[in-house]
């Protein structure tokens, strides 16, 4: 299957995405090696590589983290990861995040309600992602934790 993305994304991707990852300095991508070390034994295990990303309000942050990662994973075919996004209290998906994963070229339904769920899509051939700042006081089973400061 050919894994393309919105193309809105993708030439934010090309233009933004790309030339920051390349600027990321050298001891940030020790910690990020971090994650990428898990995924790759998970994956060598035969089993999913849940990723979960918490900030205070599950809000912005926490939000932002999960769908990047979730279309970094689908975009290089590592289709057993799994992204999970929580916070430590209960508040909605920011309108500012909303409109900046719009602005980056997501496709998001935006339903009505206090504490709407979003559903952002990153790419045609998938499903979408479900946004929404509910308070998470679960995390996915995982072999290890890991924070990256």
């Amino acid at each position: 299957m050919e894994r393309t993305l919105h193309p809105d994304l993708q030439r934010y991707v090309n233009e933004r995405v790309l030339p920051a990852v390349a600027a990321i300095p050298a001891e940030r991508k020790e910690s990020l090696d971090l994650i990428v070390a898990f995924v790759k034994e998970r994956k060598a295990a035969g089993a999913t590589a849940d990723l979960t990303f918490i900030c205070t309000h599950n809000s912005r942050r926490s939000h932002l983290s999960q769908l990047w990662a979730a279309t970094a994973a689908w975009s290089f075919g590592q289709d057993h990861v799994r992204t999970f996004s929580g916070g430590t209290e209960a508040t909605a998906f920011n309108p500012r995040a909303v409109a900046a994963v719009e602005r980056a070229g997501f496709q998001v339904v935006k339903p009505e309600g206090k504490n709407p769920v979003y559903e952002v899509s990153f790419s045609p051939k998938t499903r979408p992602l479900n946004a929404a700042g509910v308070r998470s006081t679960m995390m996915p089973p995982t072999p290890r934790r890991t924070s990256v400061p």
